[in-house]
């Protein structure tokens, strides 16, 4: 049986159990796909706005079958690729922006972020009714760091107590240190106990570059990919064995050059001349055509919040998005343009943005 949407059930939470949670966020899956044209950044807001309300409920009640939060994050993995090419791996998408992520929260390690709520709640000694009976049942006295399971205690309990030998090994001793460095006001937040448990990677200096609230969500998703060099270039085709060695050449340029991120970017003759009149038109006398130089430059010198460092970032994300853009026209559509015609859109789409914003009155 069910109460509030969730099945009561004395023994193990199987897999079975779990299948209402898993047909709804398939069917609202299936129900997005048949809209063609959302783009990449679509289906993340989707996921990250829907989706994770779907499965908190659920995930802050139940510690659930790893199998069952392995098939929900296969689920938004697939979506959120369209079903073609992991462009990158769960993992790395599910780290924070900082860390060179999306900041999708991953099923897997949201229930165990919820789970440990749960034990400092227990820990804590918090004047719930419910604590309270835990204490009189299970703990009796004892702490819950240092319990050991029984044969007839629930498998709610154990499943908690798996949870407690999880964290008590990757963080030792000083586990519930780690735990109170979450907490803020007296209470503790999930998303900063995940951060935790997923132990992120080192800090990227281009996320602020990328991710800037002021950016077209489709430009700052094409240059993600780009600095993690995973944009379907011809070369990386190859190297899938889906080109074959003759059919490497760069589309927008007539010197036969290698198709890799760095040449059809900006190293081209084509894309330089893009970038150039950018550069001009930003007042820049720097010139500079390499990808390298140019992110480790926007990364350093044009940091902070000014409404102009705002308008650079976007010049650079709207620039990338629009040569993308132009290769593909060319491949699939054999439409061929100027590079001061793609100048001119990359005008367009940052006058738009700017005209129809109304909150930097002094970039208008």
């Amino acid at each position: 049986m069910k109460y509030l949407g969730l099945p009561l059930t004395a023994k193990r939470l199987s897999y079975t159990d779990c299948s209402s949670l898993i047909g709804k966020i398939y069917n609202q899956f299936q129900t997005w796909q048949q809209n063609k044209c959302l783009t990449y950044a679509g289906r993340l807001e989707l996921i990250k706005s829907v989706i994770l309300g779907i499965q908190t409920y659920w995930l802050s009640n139940y510690i659930l079958p790893i199998k069952a939060l392995e098939k929900i994050d296969s689920l938004c993995s697939a979506f959120l690729w369209g079903h073609k090419f992991h462009l990158v791996n769960w993992g790395s998408v599910c780290q924070g922006k900082e860390y060179g992520g999306l900041g999708i929260f991953s099923a897997k390690y949201w229930n165990y972020a919820a789970a440990t709520k749960l034990l400092w709640l227990i820990h804590l000694k918090k004047d719930l009714l419910w604590i309270k009976w835990v204490h009189g049942n299970y703990l009796q006295n004892q702490n819950v760091w240092t319990v050991q399971p029984k044969t007839n205690d629930s498998w709610m309990w154990r499943q908690l107590l798996k949870m407690r030998d999880m964290l008590v090994s990757k963080f030792g001793n000083v586990v519930t240190a780690r735990i109170a460095d979450c907490c803020s006001d007296g209470k503790l937040l999930l998303s900063a106990v995940y951060s935790v448990l997923l132990q992120p990677t080192n800090a990227v200096a281009w996320a602020k570059t990328v991710w800037d609230g002021f950016l077209y969500p489709k430009h700052s998703f094409v240059l993600w990919l780009a600095c993690h060099s995973r944009l379907l270039t011809k070369d990386r085709l190859c190297r899938m064995n889906i080109l074959s060695t003759n059919q490497l050449y760069c589309v927008l340029c007539d010197r036969h050059q290698l198709e890799t991120r760095d040449h059809i970017l900006f190293e081209c003759q084509y894309s330089g001349e893009v970038w150039n009149l950018v550069m001009s038109w930003l007042g820049y006398k720097w010139r500079s055509c390499t990808w390298d130089l140019l992110l480790h430059w926007y990364s350093q010198k044009l940091k902070g919040k000014s409404p102009m460092k705002k308008l650079k970032r976007m010049c650079l994300s709207a620039a990338v998005y629009m040569i993308w853009r132009e290769r593909n026209l060319r491949i699939f559509q054999d439409k061929k343009r100027l590079p001061a015609q793609v100048f001119r859109d990359i005008k367009l789409s940052i006058f738009c943005k700017i005209l129809n914003d109304s909150s930097h009155v002094h970039m208008k």
